[in-house]
């Protein structure tokens, strides 16, 4: 394996491989389907509202994951003022095993992933529901390129805790945290993450409407930059 700047990246999943909004949007689709309501662009809007919501809480602690489970669902249907013969963590549990097979990646994310894992331990570090991102992981074909996932409901702990690092530094004997860097495009679990764990920090932002940051020690635009961080 060729030298490269750092020896582990901890590479977050969705928003920075994973097109996750297209995922959301197509596993939607189907559970309404499956329950029997409309979709509707409004209604897909409404629920993308209440979810982030949801993850907000769920990342600060303010939401067990059993609490979450049931949560996002019982507040979109309210708002909507809709009822449905099955109950919200029923509805979840479907939508979570549709998810489980939407493992979209962004375009170029797959070669960039390839290409990050020949010159550095490569493992994917999510704050996700298990079902989902284990079969995600599976479908988007990262299984095969990649050293492996660290997943949040299986850790017992969530990103940005200093403790969700340390388990991993744990797992994989790893005494020097200056080799490792957090890529991510989320200020608020990665880059915080990265910070709490005093590791180096990369921010993905294709949006290209950061510029700068103090969680941030780079900011990247493109996959292409990211290469250039890790010194490839």
């Amino acid at each position: 394996m060729p030298d490269s700047r750092y020896k582990t990246v901890l590479l977050d999943a969705d928003g920075t491989v994973y097109d996750f909004h297209k995922a959301e949007k197509t596993a939607l689709k189907q559970t309404f389907t499956q329950i029997g309501i409309e979709w509707t662009k409004e209604r897909n809007q409404i629920y993308l509202e209440e979810n982030e919501k949801i993850w907000k809480e769920f990342e600060q602690n303010l939401l067990s994951p059993q609490k979450f489970k049931t949560e996002r669902f019982r507040r979109f249907f309210n708002r909507i003022n809709l009822s449905v013969n099955l109950d919200s963590q029923t509805v979840n549990a479907i939508y979570v095993d549709n998810l489980s097979k939407c493992g979209f990646l962004f375009d170029g994310a797959f070669d960039f992933v390839r290409t990050l894992k020949k010159h550095c331990k490569v493992y994917i570090a999510t704050n996700g529901l298990t079902i989902a991102q284990q079969g995600r992981y599976k479908h988007s074909g990262l299984s095969t390129i990649t050293d492996g996932i660290f997943i949040s409901e299986i850790m017992g702990i969530r990103k940005p805790a200093k403790a969700y690092f340390d388990y991993i530094f744990n797992e994989l004997n790893i005494t020097d945290t200056q080799s490792v860097i957090m890529i991510g495009d989320s200020l608020s679990s990665d880059m915080q993450g990265g910070r709490n764990a005093e590791i180096t920090t990369c921010l993905y932002n294709p949006q290209r409407n950061i510029t700068e940051n103090p969680l941030c020690d780079f900011i990247a635009y493109t996959y292409d930059e990211i290469l250039k961080v890790i010194g490839i």
